[in-house]
């Protein structure tokens, strides 16, 4: 496939604000990102930025090895906006209809994903007169039309009753098995994380991993083979764990540590079913960046 998205030296400023500040990203394999800040923080930004939506002010991104700019590129990939782009005055079939001619799809193609999202029955309303999460699932469906191979959401859960986060969350995890990208912006951290494959916080214009943040120590739940020889070398290098099940621990590293650690199980060849940060850790990053504060959004 090659290389599926890379941003370098991207900035974008309005007025005197610097929203993006020399952001470098570079993604080459499928997966699910869960873009996470505060609102107002400039996670639209981005995603419009790579969508060639907002004009960046210097740097250059790049879409399946491709500039951003290039027409063809929507053919391959779509943007989940919110709500408003819809048109009032139209019912969901008139805005799924537009978006399946121009992307040349047959009407049984539509036809099976109105079937597969469970959409039809307010499709024939007028949007004048649908819920923030019909609107939510309209935009789902106008994002899904052409089968992409890489999606943007901006915060695609809100609005949604518990019952349909699920549905949106299999919905995404759906499209990652197919080997479909998804990037989605949300300041939900509990919900996001249950679909992501990886976590990055937008912080002061820069993308940062979890591993990367200012948390000393992090607490991990880790599914592995050969658990007993890997709490043996875990207790050698003094990280504290505790094994949950045959193949499953939780222990808390400190940023060297948790390197070591990758690098023993490399090493040993030691395969890693599962890697994920507990969710209290990821809420004491996110306080950690952006302030307590903000404890009022999650």
């Amino acid at each position: 496939m090659g290389t599926i998205l890379e941003i370098t030296g991207v900035t974008k400023c309005f007025g005197e604000q610097k929203v993006l500040d020399e952001l470098d990203f570079s993604l080459n394999e499928p997966k699910v990102i869960a873009l996470v800040a505060p609102n107002g923080t400039g996670k639209t930004t981005l995603l419009n930025s790579i969508a060639n939506i907002d004009q960046i002010d210097s740097g250059a991104i790049q879409i399946f090895e491709q500039p951003n700019t290039e027409y063809s590129l929507f053919y391959r990939m779509s943007y989940l906006q919110d709500a408003s782009i819809l048109y009032d005055h139209l019912t969901g079939w008139d805005h799924l209809e537009f978006v399946r001619k121009e992307q040349k799809k047959s009407k049984e193609e539509l036809q099976r994903l109105v079937v597969e999202l469970e959409i039809a029955d307010f499709l024939k309303k007028k949007v004048k007169h649908y819920s923030l999460g019909m609107k939510q699932h309209l935009l789902l469906a106008i994002s899904l039309i052409n089968q992409p191979e890489l999606v943007l959401m901006d915060e695609p859960l809100n609005g949604l009753e518990p019952d349909r986060i699920i549905k949106v969350q299999n919905s995404i995890r759906a499209l990652a098995d197919k080997g479909v990208t998804v990037i989605i912006s949300s300041h939900n951290l509990e919900e996001i994380e249950k679909v992501a494959d990886q976590v990055l916080f937008l912080y002061k214009g820069k993308l940062i991993g979890k591993e990367e943040s200012m948390i000393d120590a992090i607490e991990y739940t880790i599914v592995l083979k050969d658990i007993e020889k890997v709490l043996s070398f875990l207790s050698r290098i003094d990280v504290l764990c505790t094994k949950l099940s045959e193949y499953k621990l939780v222990g808390t590293f400190s940023k060297q540590q948790f390197t070591v650690f990758q690098s023993f199980c490399k090493e040993q060849d030691i395969e890693l079913f599962d890697c994920q940060m507990t969710n209290n850790q990821l809420k004491s990053i996110y306080f950690n960046l952006y302030g307590q504060k903000q404890r009022g959004s999650l």
